[in-house]
């Protein structure tokens, strides 16, 4: 059994609480996103709480989507987030061509964060900024590039959703960055996509990873034309956000290597099945995104069956 998995049963079989744990681990979730696909990682963290490891985990780091799936998560109502990604018009809502081409964005996260989670399907602000499982929105710093932890940003409800929207920004396809104490904040996946290295760096024993990529579809090499594009409009508008355009596949292939290895023992990786149903980073269809929150609990109830 892997230590991860072991250290999570023992909390939930002697019904820890964070504060109150019966071992002296740091025990985080680390959710990725990746636009539409996270919603496998919701179905992820929608079982996680089913099964039981609702109050298992010290943290939870979220990188772009995953953030939010974290915020759910820890406001004790991730069945709810699962379920708002497929509820009828609401991603095509969120993402569509026609608003950028007359310069709105193609995606809009302030639409979810302050009409979705506030009018169609209420998130409890207070519940998770409240909430005994600490919540760690990651960003990219736009004028440096440096991956960065926004929990001490975050004081109340309107930063709260400042740092969900800068966590799931998309450069250039989402506007301007998102301000916050000052500095401009990109989608989290530009530094981080794989939101591990950050809480590792910040004492966790025990890392458990839920990925929304399967592991017979490795991330590729942006295409020439959209990779040349990118580069020019971000080193006018987010410099740093940049040169983390540049080095992100190599980083990418650097996490696969690393996860492999030299940390296999402190983060376990749950991933949806090899051969399941491709999810678009835009994919608007309902049918398709409750498909993915299923790919995703069912991945989520093989782990605990077989570690």
């Amino acid at each position: 059994m892997h230590p991860v998995l072991e250290v999570l049963l023992a909390r939930r079989a002697r019904g820890d609480r964070p504060g109150d744990r019966g071992d002296p681990h740091r025990v985080v979730l680390a959710v990725e996103g990746g636009g539409s696909r996270a919603t496998l990682s919701a179905g992820m963290a929608a079982e996680l709480a089913a099964q039981g490891f609702g109050h298992a985990f010290d943290a939870v780091y979220g990188a772009s989507a995953g953030a939010i799936n974290g915020a759910w998560f820890v406001a004790g109502a991730a069945d709810d987030g699962a379920a708002a990604w497929s509820r009828p018009g609401v991603m095509r809502r969120v993402t569509g061509v026609a608003r950028f081409l007359v310069g709105r964005p193609l995606v809009d996260m302030a639409w979810v964060v302050d009409h979705l989670y506030e009018r169609v399907v209420p998130l409890d602000w207070d519940a998770v900024r409240g909430a005994p499982t600490e919540l760690h929105p990651m960003a990219t710093d736009a004028d440096t590039g440096a991956s960065v932890d926004l929990r001490p940003l975050v004081h109340d409800t309107p930063t709260l959703k400042a740092a969900l929207r800068a966590s799931t920004h998309l450069p250039i396809l989402g506007g301007p960055p998102v301000e916050l104490a000052g500095r401009r904040y990109l989608d989290a996946a530009l530094a981080e996509t794989l939101p591990y290295r950050t809480p590792l760096g910040d004492g966790a024993s025990h890392v458990l990873l839920l990925r929304t990529r399967r592991a017979d579809d490795p991330a590729r090499p942006p295409w020439r034309s959209g990779d040349l594009l990118a580069r020019m409009l971000l080193t006018r508008t987010a410099p740093g956000a940049a040169a983390a355009w540049r080095t992100r596949h190599a980083r990418q292939l650097a996490d696969d290597a690393d996860l492999a290895g030299p940390v296999a023992a402190r983060v376990q990786t749950i991933r949806p099945p090899a051969g399941s149903r491709d999810v678009g980073q835009l994919e608007t269809d309902p049918g398709a995104l409750d498909d993915a929150v299923a790919t995703g609990r069912a991945a989520v109830r093989a782990w605990c069956a077989h570690g």
